[in-house]
């Protein structure tokens, strides 16, 4: 991992992949702390809401050690790298994301990868999956799963029927769920999910904002949080709703420097785990933002394993992410 202490020119780079959704004249944040010495004040700054490199202050500083839950989940968003500009605001609106082998559960077999891109909008919500993979007898498995907003379905080809006779899309209203909670427990959905459910807003709504301004402003408003924190020892276990699914509750256990180690929803009777582990900047090595990601994810679905990716690019920013969805879908579910 690039030393993010060495990364002279990392704000200016930040400051351009956010400027499209970054109030015009606004400095950019420093990097975040990663996983090599993360922990430690940033260049320029001294910790977590220290005014970032161009002096500018932010609305919170996290007294050392603070264990209330506005504190960890300024905290967790921060060390991911995902608050920028000088007010230090969550400015991450998209990712695009590309596995590096790994195998992922097709019929109840591993179906081994040999493609697998991920184009997420965390503010439609929605996001477009694709998967190629190798079946144990050899055939090739491919898929394209997309969901926006209250819809689920799937495509041969990206943006199937966007284009009159191009593609087909299928709907899959009973996929819905199971997506948006891959989306809401995904590395950078949780926090977003979790600092939503304490400002008693939905991601929509709490995008774009200094996470401690924002409760401290809805709190003033008389705000339910839904969002509760507990401790194991040094590890902050954050208790959440999955935006979109009702019931379905999210326990986020962050290791002691604030990143998520794993994420289990529950949903019913059923129980989906995420693991993450090895978080580093894994964008491109020419635009590197110290936005940090998972670079191993293992899904387990009632104790099954099904999914298990490891990171080979990330691109975290402002990039142009649309999931439109067809006519066809829309007929379907009665719209």
């Amino acid at each position: 991992m690039v030393d993010r202490r060495s990364l002279v020119t990392g704000a200016f780079v930040a400051l351009v992949a956010m400027s499209g959704a970054a109030a015009a004249g606004q400095a950019p944040a420093a990097p975040a702390a990663g996983a090599q010495g993360r922990g430690g004040p940033a260049p320029g700054r001294g910790g977590p809401g220290g005014g970032g490199i161009f002096g500018r202050g932010s609305a919170f500083t996290p007294a050392a050690g603070a264990k209330d839950l506005k504190s960890v989940l300024y905290n967790w968003i921060w060390h991911m790298g995902m608050l920028r500009s000088g007010n230090e605001e969550d400015l991450v609106k998209t990712l695009e994301y590309q596995a590096d082998g790994g195998t992922i559960q097709v019929n109840g077999q591993a179906c081994a990868v040999k493609k697998y891109r991920i184009s997420a909008n965390y503010q439609i919500p929605g996001y477009r999956t694709q998967i190629e993979c190798t079946l144990p007898n050899g055939q090739t498995y491919k898929n394209v799963e997309t969901m926006s907003g209250e819809y689920a379905w799937d495509e041969d080809i990206p943006g199937a029927e966007i284009v009159a006779g191009k593609g087909k899309a299928t709907p899959k209203p009973a996929a819905l769920q199971e997506r948006l909670i891959r989306l809401w427990a995904s590395p950078q959905g949780a926090p977003k999910a979790a600092i939503a459910g304490a400002a008693g807003l939905s991601p929509t709504e709490s995008f774009g904002q200094n996470p401690a301004a924002l409760l401290d402003r809805q709190a003033a408003a008389g705000a339910k949080s839904t969002t509760t924190l507990t401790w194991q020892g040094d590890k902050a276990v954050v208790t959440f709703p999955i935006p979109g699914v009702a019931g379905a509750i999210a326990t986020a256990t962050l290791d002691s420097g604030f990143l998520p180690e794993r994420v289990v929803v529950k949903n019913g009777t059923n129980t989906t785990e995420f693991v993450y582990g090895n978080f580093e900047d894994w964008n491109n090595p020419l635009f590197k933002i110290e936005a940090l990601y998972a670079g191993t994810i293992v899904e387990r679905r009632n104790g099954t394993v099904v999914r298990d990716l490891k990171t080979k690019v990330t691109e975290v920013g402002q990039v142009y992410v649309v999931v439109p969805v067809p006519d066809s879908v829309q007929r379907a579910a009665g719209k």
